[in-house]
């Protein structure tokens, strides 16, 4: 049969059916439905930290739209013994958009270029088959095709090994070598063992997103659900950032009006008591002219549940409502707003293209200027939800359990307390604890089914029950000054400050039941979502933490000024800083040696490596330089057969060097990719 015939038939019935809308069939026709597809009727996530998994917080899809969300994760379907997976522009889930992506992900030679990765593929399978990748991305595929994808990816997930897409690369390499989709008699455990360098959890790889914008913000958070950062500037304008890939958005939230204070004149003092007339021209007649004051003050924004809304708080200005109430209002201009951007905001969308410098989805690519949007300054967000209340002095969302965490402080430490909200309506729930401080640090567990409260002014921090809010038992330290939850919850690592990390029992908090002594004094203190893994700033590196073995896996050099905040996702700590978003990947750290090779190489590797060294910028391997900067030999060993050109070929500097040519073999050929740096 003619291949392209075959195509035409498939398309003239397929074209235009969505993912979830199925093409009704009325039995003449041999082409299948895509109702007959198993698959298109399981549920899709967003795979925002690439762990093969729908966690709790990743988005579930509904429809394919990504028009606008700046998140350029892929889709996964991983249930019932499937695992497919689609780049972010496909308007489908199928065996065909899984090879897709994982070339995006995995194929050095695509760069993370969706379209890239559908012309190789044409190019190998397309004739063979009779199929187009160039339609594979928004169409279901042939029948018969389908099903010998599938039972090769049911073969490689069948081998041993934690993770998914590591099988299904292992398996489409084995394909792209026989150039056959049926390799359920070829491929075996030992491909699977000996396919990839896997660094992960043994590397720190350090880069950085460009930021002009990001200057002295009121507030940084990060979603660990979906990767995205959210910066409230101090004009009120805000940034959302995706974190795996730099892009971003700005936006500010829409107002309705409100009444401006009148300006204020003051009575000035001039010291030199000059009695000409043009005093009254410089100074207004004796008095300072202050401009309008706002009666509310946009204080904090944190990411809603998805990329889609955020939860915003205000406060009263000096010229503000300061009256005092301890329920949600119906009326008053200060509170929690819940806001869904893009409806209800102002929004600017830029979005870089991504170009993959790291599995864990981290680029090189500098984001374009922001365009500042038209900015609203008045008060009293468009909302869907609100709790009006002039003293919340702070929040913390519990998505897990649809709760939220909210500070209500009446104006003082007197009858302060914690109370809990529903997440979507923002009503209380009439579940509170007393307070004797306005600034308690809150955290919740990785379940967010318990918090640890910590208030200034006590010797303990107690560990509350989220959902009910009564005490389940005291941690018996002084001057705590971080906290965060390990190992499955079962675990609390604390920092006072001082050179010493603390691990308590959350079962027995009592006293600590083991410590590691840092050579710096412990700055900033995070933990991924699974809590195996914790990263610590101190005063000049940044330090991977196993919390199993209570030990540091690896440090960096760390010495960055005006940080703001870290944070860690399941593959990468994430710091924000005066104008720069600083990413240290040391998780998801797989592929090909070349691939790999390819992350490696960057202007911070250069720079060590002339310090290191007294060769020149000559010719050498990527294994000898790992190991003159000190890398162990378990890891530079596996980069031996990777050679790097520094270029210009007369460089004898890091300044001098610009670019670098890497050479090595991939999937049995030698290639060469050349990296700017």
């Amino acid at each position: 049969m003619n291949g392209n015939f075959k195509l035409s038939r498939i398309a003239t019935f397929l074209a235009g059916c969505s993912f979830l809308v199925g093409c009704g069939s009325d039995g003449a026709s041999s082409t299948p439905s895509v109702e007959s597809y198993a698959y298109s009727k399981l549920s899709v996530c967003i795979d925002a930290d690439l762990d093969g998994i729908c966690g709790e917080l990743e988005q579930k899809v509904t429809k394919y739209s990504r028009s606008a969300d700046n998140n350029q994760a892929p889709y996964l379907i991983s249930e019932a013994g499937y695992f497919l997976t689609a780049p972010a522009s496909a308007t489908v889930v199928t065996p065909f958009t899984t090879l897709i992506q994982n070339e995006v992900l995995y194929n050095p030679l695509v760069a993370g270029d969706t379209k890239l990765a559908q012309q190789q593929l044409q190019a190998i399978f397309g004739e063979k088959y009779g199929i187009d990748f160039n339609q594979l991305a928004s169409m279901h595929g042939p029948k018969a095709e389908t099903e010998m994808l599938l039972a090769s990816f049911r073969h490689a997930l069948s081998l041993q090994g934690s993770s998914s897409y590591l099988k299904i690369s292992a398996a489409v390499d084995k394909m792209i070598s026989e150039k056959s989709f049926d390799i359920t008699q070829s491929l075996t455990q030992s491909d699977l063992d000996s396919s990839h360098v896997n660094l992960s959890n043994r590397y720190l790889l350090s880069g950085t997103y460009p930021l002009d914008a990001l200057f002295m913000p009121t507030s940084v958070t990060l979603n660990e659900g979906t990767g995205m950062l959210l910066a409230l500037l101090s004009d009120g304008k805000m940034l959302q950032v995706n974190t795996a890939s730099g892009s971003y958005s700005s936006f500010s939230p829409s107002v309705t009006t409100q009444p401006e204070q009148k300006s204020a004149n003051f009575a000035g003092y001039d010291s030199h008591h000059h009695d000409d007339d043009d005093d009254d021209d410089h100074h207004g007649g004796g008095g300072i002219v202050l401009p309008p004051q706002k009666p509310s003050i946009l204080t904090h924004a944190t990411q809603g549940r998805d990329n889609r809304e955020a939860y915003l708080l205000y406060q009263p200005s000096i010229v503000g409502d300061s009256s005092i109430s301890n329920t949600c209002n119906t009326t008053g201009t200060n509170g929690i707003f819940l806001s869904e951007i893009g409806k209800n905001s102002q929004t600017t969308k830029l979005t870089a293209s991504i170009k993959i410098d790291a599995y864990g989805g981290a680029s090189g690519v500098t984001p374009p200027p922001i365009i500042p949007p038209v900015i609203d300054n008045s008060t009293s967000p468009v909302s869907t939800a609100e709790c009006r209340n002039n003293h919340i002095n702070g929040f913390t969302p519990l998505f897990k359990n649809n709760l939220i965490a909210a500070v209500f402080t009446n104006g003082s430490s007197y009858n302060s307390e914690l109370q809990l909200l529903s997440s979507t309506e923002l009503k209380q729930l009439g579940k509170r604890y007393p307070l004797a401080t306005t600034q308690p640090l809150v955290v919740a567990n990785k379940s967010q089914s318990q918090l640890v409260v910590v208030e200034t002014n006590s010797s303990q921090a107690v560990i509350l029950d989220s959902r009910t809010l009564s005490p389940r038992a005291n941690i018996n330290k002084s001057n705590i000054q971080a906290v965060v939850f390990t190992n499955n919850d079962s675990e609390l690592v604390v920092s006072d400050g001082s050179k010493t990390l603390s691990w308590f029992s959350v079962n027995n908090p009592g006293s600590p039941a083991a410590t590691l002594v840092m050579n710096e004094d412990v700055v900033r203190l995070a933990s991924d979502p699974s809590g195996q893994f914790s990263a610590v700033q101190t005063s000049n590196h940044i330090h991977l933490i196993n919390n199993q073995t209570r030990s540091i896996v690896k440090s960096e050099p760390y010495a960055k000024s005006m940080v703001y905040g870290m944070s860690m996702l399941s593959d990468k700590i994430v710091i924000s800083r005066s104008k720069s978003i600083d990413y240290i990947q040391f998780g998801n750290l797989i592929g090909s040696p070349i691939k790999i090779g390819y992350q490696l190489v960057n202007r911070e590797l250069v720079n060590k490596w002339a310090t290191a060294s007294t060769n020149s910028f000559s010719s050498t391997t990527l294994g000898y330089v790992l190991q003159s900067v000190g890398e162990s030999a378990d890891i530079s060993q596996e980069f031996n057969n990777i050679d790097l050109e520094w270029l210009p070929a007369n460089a004898t500097t890091a300044d001098d060097v610009k670019a670098v040519m890497i050479s090595g073999y991939y999937r049995n050929e030698r290639v060469s990719l050349y990296k700017n740096l």
